[in-house]
């Protein structure tokens, strides 16, 4: 008889133990943090008028449904990845991050082109990441 008090009371602790771990553990609940990239500025494709290549606008907006962790952009020739026009990394937690920047270009040429990279980090240890990009020159 003693044996099976002591069987009944194992069991009882096991199913204690496994209704609360699985009660516990909210993060198969939680719904994942996505992050929408925009680049509003320049357009994918896009040409800029050699009148405009002083004031080349970038804008790029950010949105989390959590929040947004890392975000890096970067801007080069298309033919030089070494040439980093921008090379902007900073570490966020809002919900909306905004980057923008004017940058003079004339310098580059008429026909150039650049190369517009834009990550974001959807967790905090940036394990999973987002990204876009555009291309856009110069006439």
């Amino acid at each position: 008889m003693k044996n099976f008090k002591f069987l009944y009371l194992f069991a009882f602790t096991a199913l204690v133990l496994g209704v609360t771990s699985c009660g516990d553990d909210d993060s198969d609940n939680e719904p994942a943090n996505t992050i929408t990239i925009t680049i509003e500025d320049p357009m994918d494709g896009g040409k800029i008028a050699m009148a405009d290549c002083a004031d080349v606008h970038i804008h790029v907006d950010f949105e989390a449904t959590d929040e947004v962790h890392e975000v890096k952009v970067v801007l080069h020739p298309d033919d030089d990845v070494s040439d980093k026009i921008i090379d902007y990394d900073e570490h966020s937690h809002e919900q909306k991050f905004t980057f923008e920047e004017e940058r003079d270009l004339c310098s580059y040429g008429a026909g150039a082109c650049f190369h517009l990279e834009v990550e974001a980090c959807v967790d905090h240890d940036c394990e999973e990441t987002v990204s876009a990009e555009a291309e856009f020159c110069l006439e």
